[in-house]
C-alpha cells in the first residue's frame, strides 16, 4: 500500500513539473535595462504568425530602434510562393541572424499577464512581416520598449 502512494506521489510530482516546464518562458533583463530575453514570433502583416514563439536576445539601439537576435538560426520571413497566385501562401525563409526593428507598441489584446509589442522593418528594409515581443506585464524591459516607440512617434 505505502509503495502505490509512493508511486502516485512521485508520478503527481513529476506532472507538477511537467506542467511548470510547459508554463515557464525564459525571460531577463539586464541590471542597466538594455539588453533582455524574451519570446518572440514573426507575424505576417495581416497578423498571421509565421513559425512558432522562439527566445529571442534583444539589445536597444541607436535612434530609438531595437535589435534582436533568435537564439538559434534566423527570423523566418513570410515570402509568396512563385507556384500559385493565391494571396494566402506563404513560405517561410530564414532572414540574417541579426536585425534592427523599429517599435510600433505594445499590442492591443494580449494574453493574461503578458505584454505584446510589435515591432516593424526600418525604412531601408523593406520587409513586409513584423516581429511580437512577448513579456511579463511586470518586465523591468518594458520602460526600454515603451521609450523606443516614443522616439520612433515623438
Amino acid at each position: 500500500m505505502t509503495s502505490l502512494l509512493s508511486f502516485a506521489g512521485i508520478a503527481a510530482v513529476c506532472a507538477a513539473m511537467l506542467w511548470a516546464a510547459f508554463r515557464i518562458e525564459p525571460h531577463w533583463v539586464s541590471k542597466d535595462a538594455q539588453r533582455m530575453v524574451c519570446y518572440g514570433q514573426t507575424i505576417s502583416r495581416d497578423g498571421r504568425s509565421v513559425g512558432k514563439w522562439r527566445e529571442f536576445r534583444v539589445t536597444n539601439g541607436t535612434n530609438g530602434t531595437i535589435e534582436v537576435r533568435p537564439r538559434r538560426g534566423g527570423l523566418n520571413s513570410p515570402q509568396r510562393s512563385g507556384a500559385s497566385t493565391s494571396t494566402s501562401s506563404f513560405m517561410p525563409t530564414r532572414m540574417p541572424k541579426s536585425s534592427t526593428w523599429l517599435v510600433a507598441g505594445p499590442s492591443d489584446n494580449p494574453p493574461k499577464r503578458r505584454v505584446v509589442y510589435l515591432l516593424e522593418c526600418g525604412p531601408d528594409d523593406g520587409l513586409d512581416f513584423m516581429v511580437a515581443l512577448r513579456l511579463p506585464a511586470t518586465s523591468k524591459g518594458i520602460p526600454m520598449l515603451d521609450a523606443a516607440a516614443a522616439k520612433r512617434h515623438g
